[in-house]
């Protein structure tokens, strides 16, 4: 065994292959030759570095340089020689896939479980955490361990019957049409060959090229940087911040959607510089996006890694505030969001950058191109999904229909098809939830189509489709524990959110549902589309006596307008941006029991006129577009007196500190018929006591003066004339 598993590694690496070897135990009484069959395969691996994850035996005699893996952060900036992965006990899929992209060429990647049979059958406790309460992973099947198993092939197989054999397309349910494979890589792409120091291949050579140029050439081209994982965008991000330190720069930024996303770019740019500045501390700084933009930090040049997992509004707004840009993204797996990048941000460059540059890195840096491994990864987990166009005719009848897990299970090109949309259109998508997808029953899917004599599940006619999350129906008591604070439970986002933050545990206690996600094809949004969706969830959700459906999202001021148009109103918002969107997180709800609407409409009285009090303190940095659309200000009433101060502030007769208070009744009595636009200055000092400094930064004004003139001339188009020559009447005063 020790001499056939080296000789095959050594032919996988002489081919910059790694090599999956899939150990299959048929049962319990097979332990011992387990362990004696692991310490032979490892014996063979001991000059590696390597990682385990899964349960590991204490009598196993690991090598010197094993690492247990036990989540994903683990895994960041590290490689291997070899990864075990032992499933006996369950598998967590999410570390399972991430980890894969760590191993080197050569490498051996070891997955230990029972037979495929018994596998399909064996519950995952890994699962846990996809379930929702009072579901558990140890009383039911995994239907995503019976889809992975459907679609692996060319494996290497190792077992106590046959020994070392290849099984080159193990199917468990052969009828089953294949899900889309790994995408053939262009005819252009460059062959790795022998690339320079500090570069791993020519194409990062290229690209490293490309963004000095960024900084050299002309204004206003950014550099768009696109690759599948594993190609080495972010090593080459930072082997160029390193370049342009050396040659002067100092001002240089780099954001992503979280700070382990700017590692790797930043580990690079730190060993790189050390090579040609020894001692020198790095210039190279990063700024978590929202602050980018709040700030406005002067820069020589900005990197934005994983740029598509940015909210598209953000990075318009990093567009137009800065010239000399570079942004990287993952073409393929679910950092990228696929297409929906290219399909929106793409657009908006050649609008507004018309010289915007492009470059695609092709070459693997560990492995070469036709990798077994990468095949097997992303075809087990929809990595690879190509998104079609659907046709749309506005004059055919459009069609609904659920989808449980059972069918996406028993039609991998319908789930491919149907995940591969949510990912296209969603910021952020992980392994989970497609595990999430099949293992959850509380997870509905409804999809879209155009009703056509073609079959239904094609892709060609899958036009949207959303995620529901049944919840609610906690126990009494348990809805108590939860409105006091003393219990969480899982997979009840909506119920938790009624009974402890908005005090209504007896909510909690009713049938529930959540959109967890509703997604039009991005090549037909705006088409009224998703509003034909969400009313067909509604109603699904009446005819299933569901009492209220709700949904939480990052608030924009145009999804704020789509849910309200809808019947659905805001009754929580958070105080911090969340990571996926940039944005505050909004509840909104709507009754689908009549009897339940004036709760649901106090519930959103009370949260108006809270969030109106939250503006001066912990709601101080939230959008003014969403503050006027979520806010209820007090009644205020502006009377004769009031209005004469403010017009004799129009004409420049009174200092603002005088009237500010009139000011703002007056505001309050009508903000919300003002052009938007036109709000935003007096919402950030009326409303969230912004200081004249703060603002004058953020307005790009000269000083506190220009920005009084500007509330000025506001008042003067939109509410006050000029003052009457004399004063207006006024009550007398009894001052016996």
């Amino acid at each position: 065994m020790r001499q056939q598993l080296a000789e095959l590694q050594q032919q996988y690496r002489q081919r910059r292959w790694r090599l999956p070897l899939w150990l299959q135990i048929a049962d319990s009484m097979e332990c011992h030759w387990l362990s004696q069959t692991m310490a032979e395969l490892l014996a063979t691996q001991h000059e590696g570095a390597g990682f385990w994850l899964g349960e590991c035996s204490a009598d196993l005699p690991l090598p010197a340089r094993t690492t247990q893996i036990k989540h994903k952060g683990q895994l960041l900036g590290l490689e291997a020689d070899w990864i075990v992965i032992n499933g006996l006990a369950g598998i967590d899929w999410d570390l399972f896939a991430a980890s894969s992209g760590c191993l080197r060429a050569g490498g051996l990647w070891l997955l230990i479980t029972t037979t495929p049979e018994q596998f399909a059958l064996q519950p995952n406790p890994q699962a846990q955490r996809m379930l929702s309460y009072p579901l558990q992973a140890h009383d039911q099947a995994s239907n995503f361990q019976q889809f992975w198993l459907s679609q692996q092939q060319d494996w290497w197989l190792y077992n106590n019957e046959l020994g070392l054999h290849r099984q080159p397309n193990y199917h468990p349910h052969p009828a089953n049409p294949k899900v889309p494979t790994f995408p053939a890589e262009e005819s252009a792409a460059v062959a790795a060959g022998s690339a320079p120091a500090p570069f791993s291949t020519l194409e990062q050579q290229q690209a490293v090229a490309a963004i000095l140029k960024v900084v050299s050439g002309h204004r206003r081209r950014p550099l768009l940087l696109t690759a599948h994982r594993g190609r080495g965008k972010s090593a080459a991000l930072g082997i160029a911040a390193a370049q342009l330190q050396q040659q002067g720069k100092q001002k240089l930024i780099i954001t992503a959607p979280n700070p382990a996303a700017a590692a790797v770019a930043l580990q690079h740019a730190t060993a790189y510089l050390a090579e040609l500045q020894p001692n020198a501390p790095l210039a190279l700084q990063f700024w978590p996006i929202d602050l980018l933009l709040q700030e406005k930090p002067t820069a020589d040049l900005v990197l934005v890694d994983e740029a598509a997992a940015i909210p598209l509004p953000q990075l318009q707004q990093l567009t137009q505030q800065y010239s000399r840009l570079v942004f990287a993204t993952t073409e393929h797996g679910y950092e990228g969001t696929g297409r929906s990048f290219s399909l929106k941000f793409q657009p908006y460059l050649q609008q507004h950058c018309p010289g915007w540059q492009q470059l695609r890195l092709h070459t693997p840096i560990r492995y070469t191109i036709d990798d077994p491994l990468e095949q097997q990864i992303f075809r087990s987990f929809l990595l690879a999904c190509e998104q079609p166009t659907p046709v749309y005719n506005p004059s055919v009848p459009l069609v609904t229909k659920l989808h449980p897990a059972s069918e996406l299970l028993a039609q991998p090109a319908l789930l491919a098809n149907i995940f591969g949309l949510l990912s296209l259109a969603h910021y952020q998508t992980e392994v989970t939830d497609l595990w999430a997808l099949l293992d959850n029953p509380q997870l509905q899917v409804m999809a879209l189509y155009q009703d056509s004599t073609q079959e239904q599940t094609s892709a060609s006619q899958l036009l949207g489709c959303a995620v529901i999350s049944l919840e609610g129906l906690l126990p009494p008591q348990l809805a108590t524990q939860v409105y006091q604070g003393e219990r969480r439970v899982q997979g009840h986002l909506l119920a938790q959110s009624l009974a402890f933050h908005l005090a209504t545990s007896e909510l909690a206690t009713l049938p529930l549902a959540r959109v967890q996600r509703i997604v039009i094809h991005p090549a037909w949004q705006n088409s009224w589309l998703g509003q034909y969706l969400l009313k067909q969830v509604q109603q699904h959700c009446q005819q299933q006596s569901i009492a209220a459906i709700g949904s939480s999202f990052g608030a924009t001021p145009t999804l704020l307008r789509f849910w309200t148009s809808q019947g659905f109103l805001p009754v929580k918002l958070s105080a911090q941006a969340e990571q996926a969107s940039g944005e505050p997180s909004v509840l909104m709800i709507k009754a689908c029991d009549n009897t339940l609407a004036p709760t649901i409409v106090q519930l959103h009285q009370q949260f108006a006129a809270n969030l109106y009090l939250q503006l001066a303190d912990s709601q101080r940095q939230l959008n003014p577009r969403l503050a006027l659309q979520l806010c209820q200000p007090p009644a205020t009433t502006v009377d004769a007196l009031a209005k004469h101060q403010l017009a004799l502030f129009v004409a420049g007769q009174r200092p603002y500190e005088l009237v500010e208070l009139l000011l703002l009744n007056w505001f309050n009595q009508c903000a919300h018929r003002l052009p938007v636009d036109e709000t935003r200055l007096l919402v950030q000092k009326l409303w969230q006591k912004h200081s004249w400094a703060e603002l004058t930064k953020q307005q790009s004004a000269y000083g506190k003066a220009q920005l009084i003139n500007q509330i000025r001339q506001l008042l003067a188009t939109f509410g006050l004339e000029q003052p009457p020559t004399s004063s207006p009447d006024r009550p007398s005063i009894d001052l016996q």
